[in-house]
């Protein structure tokens, strides 16, 4: 999401909401929730069982077996907007404590016009350091974007086949440069309305239509990384999305993903609107990520020409929607990650759609967040295996850390377990 856009948005719903509009939009409906539990209880755990043996191949019977999981195969993301941007040590490392406590994915930006000002001087230096500190944090990391026809530098030339070659290069150099911290990259975004850029993009993707310039992003990305996860991103979810992932498909572009943007300025989405959204593109078949979420915390019925600021009443609503927006979601089997865009209020643009406020501090939204993600939705069993020297359970999908504890000695291993399947792990005692 370029600036440009965010402000545009912005301007459109500056203007004073009435309160009656305020109103409908909190009505939510609750059949779509009443379900939510149970399906995520059946699509997002797996059944896992796990047999204790000693060096003979024997049961161990009633050995301590630990099993905590210490990270989703659920995308629980955010934008890493302001990371190490802090002058002040003390709160560039509570932005990471709060980041990385609540998060296992994060955005990184980078944007043509920021990584190469000028002709052939690469800016890599914030893009390394955040993608870096992420890596060690064991987050997972997305950079943002390749290829978006509205963002290109001053100096890009206009001439389609040159601004082709160009863009080839870069996303060769980016992607292999970056591979083993950052695997996972939003290639082409809001490529449906790449004609209307006036800039040299955009008139490649007027010359050759949105699919040919979609498709060979992709086509170079992966040659660039066998492993990458391949994301196509827009804002427009409607036909010409469709009709976009489908000319992809037919030519067998490595799309892996499809991030859907939902930034909700002005009104939060009825979640009927957020289920069938889900639906309608699932039946492309493949993984959705809600990739860039924006819900404030504002008063909506307030002249925000003058200042747009988070309210007590506004931090509820957001933290009610949030909660039922990220429940709804959980519970959609197409669905594999969610990516908040606004951590912090004043990341971005002025609007308070931050988790934090700007000094740093929690909305009850984030609190909310870190209940569901940490608490409700995270598997942490103490049990005893039997005479079979089994134990048997069912948890989230994920990495896990399991440790077994028998005659005063410990034994553990770390494994990873997908969803929807049933998993056997030995552990052989030394």
């Amino acid at each position: 999401m370029t600036r440009t856009y965010s402000l545009l948005f912005n301007t459109l719903f500056a203007g004073s909401v009435t309160l009656a509009l305020a109103q409908a939009c909190l009505a939510q409906p609750d059949p779509l929730l009443t379900a939510a539990r149970a399906r995520i209880e059946k699509i997002r755990k797996s059944d896992l069982t796990i047999a204790v043996r000693d060096t003979k191949g024997s049961p161990v019977r009633n050995a301590f077996v630990q099993v905590e999981l210490t990270r989703h195969a659920f995308y629980f993301g955010a934008a890493a907007l302001s990371l190490g941007k802090h002058k002040d040590v003390a709160t560039e490392a509570l932005y990471q404590k709060k980041f990385g406590d609540l998060f296992n994915f994060a955005t990184v930006l980078c944007y043509w016009q920021d990584t190469e000002p000028e002709p052939g001087k690469k800016n890599y230096g914030l893009l390394s350091r955040q993608a870096h500190r992420l890596h060690e944090m064991g987050i997972r990391v997305k950079g943002h974007p390749l290829i978006l026809a509205g963002a290109s530098p001053g100096w890009a030339p206009t001439d389609p086949d040159i601004i082709r070659d160009l863009t080839r290069g870069r996303i060769e150099e980016m992607v292999s440069k970056f591979k083993g911290e950052i695997d996972t990259w939003d290639v082409v975004g809001d490529a449906t309305t790449a004609r209307d850029a006036q800039t040299g993009l955009g008139g490649w993707a007027r010359k050759v239509g949105p699919g040919p310039f979609t498709i060979d992003a992709f086509r170079w990305a992966r040659s660039a990384n066998a492993g990458a996860m391949l994301v196509y991103n827009d804002y427009k979810l409607d036909a010409d999305f469709t009709s976009l992932i489908t000319e992809m498909d037919a030519a067998h572009a490595p799309v892996d993903v499809l991030g859907l943007e939902a930034h909700m300025i002005g009104c939060e989405w009825p979640l009927q609107k957020v289920w069938d959204t889900a639906e309608t593109f699932a039946k492309l078949k493949h993984p959705l990520h809600f990739s860039e979420v924006t819900v404030l915390s504002d008063d909506p019925s307030a002249d925000h020409s003058k200042v747009w600021a988070s309210t007590p009443e506004g931090e509820k609503r957001q933290a009610d929607y949030v909660e039922q927006f990220y429940t709804l979601l959980f519970s959609h089997p197409a669905v594999e990650g969610i990516g908040w865009w606004n951590f912090v209020d004043g990341d971005w643009d002025r609007n308070p759609a931050g988790l934090l406020r700007s000094d740093l501090s929690p909305k009850p939204s984030y609190d909310r967040l870190l209940d569901l993600i940490q608490h409700q939705w995270h598997t942490s069993e103490n049990l005893k295996t039997d005479r079979n020297g089994i134990v048997r359970m069912r948890g989230f999908a994920g990495s896990y850390r399991i440790t077994v504890r028998t005659n005063g000695k410990s034994t553990s291993i770390n494994s990873d377990v997908a969803r929807g399947r049933t998993v056997r792990i030995v552990i052989s005692l030394p």
